[in-house]
């Protein structure tokens, strides 16, 4: 959302001091900064909630390196001296992510998170299920996943089978995450350090247990990271919401933090996100 600026009159000296002054670089502390964690689903042109198309996520690459804003992994971006920079996560495990993210990623040299639903994986059955709203997704093979983690992107867990959370007792989240957790490291040879929330879901029960078990969690909390974040309860922000070439463009800049955070509060007053704290 852009904002017009009102204009206001100057004499010819103050325009020209103006215009010096404007030709000043920013000093560093200055410089508009931004860290935070980016959520996407399946990169194609279905123009679903959860598509974000491959001309918008190669705009979104090129962008971040114009403007020297890093994509780390989430464990160098989550560091306490990492000022800015940005993860890209990856949820459930479509296709695409392979077929027009990867190459993408690879060009640019830019790691990624994937964070994989294990009971669809290797198998034709699509993806969500039960979401009328949504089209069918393919879903990635074992080797399609071998493939990614080749590519630089980091397989992390996303349960077994996608079940809210909140309704699940203490070992019935166990047996979830555990399938999860060792079907990835034994097909990956690495076992997952991070976690995302199916749905978003979470409650105190949810993450005391996310915190037993992976170094930080991800939710659908739709802003960027603050100084001090709960490891179990990491903001993102949903590709959904800059899939617009100006707001890709222009994405540290002030008016797309103005409109991201009036969407989050939008979507807090209708209860679409679980922020922690909450519930």
């Amino acid at each position: 959302m852009q904002l017009p600026a009102a204009e206001s009159r100057y004499t010819r000296a103050g325009c020209d001091a103006r215009r010096r002054c404007c030709r000043r670089p920013l000093a560093p502390d200055l410089m508009p900064t931004m860290r935070a964690i980016l959520t996407f689903h399946s990169i194609d042109d279905k123009d679903s909630v959860i598509s974000c198309s491959p001309h918008h996520f190669s705009m979104l690459l090129e962008t971040l390196t114009a403007k020297q804003i890093p994509v780390l992994d989430l464990a160098t971006l989550l560091k306490p001296e990492s000022r800015q920079g940005v993860a890209l996560t990856f949820d459930d495990g479509m296709q695409s992510v392979l077929h027009n993210a990867l190459p993408v990623l690879r060009e640019h040299g830019a790691p990624a998170h994937l964070f994989l639903a294990t009971s669809a994986t290797g198998s034709t059955e699509s993806w969500p299920r039960g979401e009328p709203d949504i089209p069918p997704y393919a879903m990635l093979d074992w080797d399609g996943v071998g493939q990614l983690q080749s590519g630089g992107v980091f397989i992390e867990s996303h349960t077994h089978s996608h079940p809210d959370m909140r309704t699940l007792t203490p070992a019935q989240m166990e047996d979830e995450c555990g399938r999860a957790d060792e079907l990835i490291e034994g097909r990956t040879g690495r076992r997952p350090r991070f976690f995302a929330y199916p749905f978003g879901y979470h409650n105190a029960a949810v993450r005391d247990f996310a915190r037993t078990r992976y170094q930080g969690t991800v939710t659908t909390e739709l802003r960027p990271l603050g100084k001090r974040e709960d490891a179990a309860a990491l903001p993102r922000l949903d590709s959904y919401y800059l899939r617009s070439s100006w707001r890709i463009r222009h994405i540290d800049a002030p008016a797309v933090q103005l409109y991201l955070g009036l969407r989050n509060i939008l979507r807090n007053w209708r209860g679409s996100q679980c922020a922690a704290g909450y519930n």
